[in-house]
């Protein structure tokens, strides 16, 4: 149902969310049909109004502000209130902000101004409730009813989710500031130490530290990446070939890492996808992932091919090496199959980045063994298939 349609039937009876009261008396079949059709439509209106898990209100803007027309259970469980009492208050006598200010909240007034002129609008509020002050996800629907401005105010707790966004965020902070900086200090003196000593145990044993510190370092620059992948996708999506990017990933990695014999092959020069510059990053992370975990002298090749059962509609870039393959406890967290606390201790993030890089532009990822040779596979919708 379109917005426009949906103002339009919901200020069609009185109250716009009680059942018409009024019969079909004195009125043509044609008219009764009608009539009937609106009760119905105000049936299922309430019923939705009533049953929302989330709060819920029903108001009618006036000069002074939003006046409350009708309540759901819900309202009044959450900011303690009888349903009933409420029922003509404006609403900031109902419901109350805690005293401090909390940077990116919507002021009241410029919510309910931007209701009043009829937009649908969406807001981070905080208000206090029968738990404490609580942060919601506002959501102003309004419509018109009797010539006058009414509109459903919905508020989705959201108070968990900010909780766990700031937390990410500090350990983010934390890993890629303070753990950076500390790592670099054990480089640098585990450096020295091998500089300074003869003794080939001790030397090994630094080296190893300096080892193990550069990988922390990786991981904290994995873990950047996906926060910019998640949270600040790259550009839309576009055409990019895939012959000509599998060649630049394939001639990078082998200045990278020289011990490697590292293909590219496309089946047909003229295959495009829709994807961003995110791509790249995934193929990056895989061939890399081949390369450290293959051996003495692993090859790696990157092939694309059509997908046989939709062949004009997805490609299938394939990341193929010699390596032992990945383990099965890392895949099947990936995929969704093993819950994340079941992740092995050395577990890393490339396959997590690669995931949520395909993701991010309409494509899925998959892991299986063909003769003996691990294969990753990215699948991407063909250019074409828009």
């Amino acid at each position: 149902m379109g917005r426009r349609g949906a103002r339009r039937r919901l200020s069609a009876g009185g109250s716009g969310v009680a059942a018409d009261g009024a019969g079909a008396a004195g009125k043509s079949p044609a008219d009764a049909g009608e009539t009937a059709d609106i009760r119905r439509e105000h049936e299922r209106l309430w019923t939705l109004f009533e049953n929302l898990p989330d709060p819920v209100v029903d108001a009618e803007h006036v000069g002074d502000g939003p006046v409350i027309r009708a309540a759901n259970d819900a309202f009044a469980e959450v900011f303690d209130c009888d349903r009933e009492t409420v029922a003509g208050s404006r609403i900031d006598e109902v419901l109350t902000s805690p005293g401090e200010a909390v940077a990116g909240n919507t002021p009241p007034e410029e919510i309910n101004e931007q209701v009043r002129e009829g937009e649908v609008t969406g807001a981070k509020v905080r208000r206090e409730t029968t738990n404490g002050a609580r942060t919601f996800l506002f959501r102003g629907i309004p419509y018109a009813e009797n010539g006058t401005v009414r509109a459903f105010g919905i508020y989705t707790d959201v108070t968990e989710i900010e909780r766990r966004e700031r937390h990410v965020k500090v350990l983010d902070r934390l890993l890629r500031h303070n753990l950076r900086n500390d790592l670099g200090v054990v480089i640098g003196r585990a450096e020295n130490v091998i500089d300074r000593t003869d003794d080939p145990v001790i030397e090994e044993e630094a080296t190893s530290l300096v080892e193990a510190a550069n990988r922390l370092i990786g991981l904290s620059n994995t873990a950047k990446r996906i926060r910019r992948i998640i949270e600040n996708p790259a550009d839309e999506r576009s055409e990019t070939a895939v012959a000509a990017l599998l060649d630049s990933v394939a001639d990078d990695a082998r200045d990278r890492f020289p011990e490697a014999t590292i293909g590219a092959a496309a089946d047909g020069a003229d295959l495009t996808v829709l994807a961003t510059s995110d791509l790249r990053l995934a193929l990056e992370e895989l061939v890399e992932n081949a390369v450290v975990h293959g051996g003495e002298a692993p090859t790696v090749e990157l092939r694309a091919e059509p997908f046989d059962a939709a062949p004009d509609e997805w490609v299938d870039l394939l990341v193929v090496d010699d390596g032992p393959g990945i383990p099965e406890a890392e895949r099947a967290a990936v995929t969704g199959a093993r819950d994340i606390t079941q992740l092995q201790h050395g577990s890393g993030l490339g396959l997590w980045l690669v995931r949520w890089a395909v993701e991010s532009v309409g494509g899925d990822v998959g892991f299986e063994r063909r003769d003996d040779r691990t294969v990753v596979r990215l699948r991407l919708r063909r250019a074409t298939a828009e």
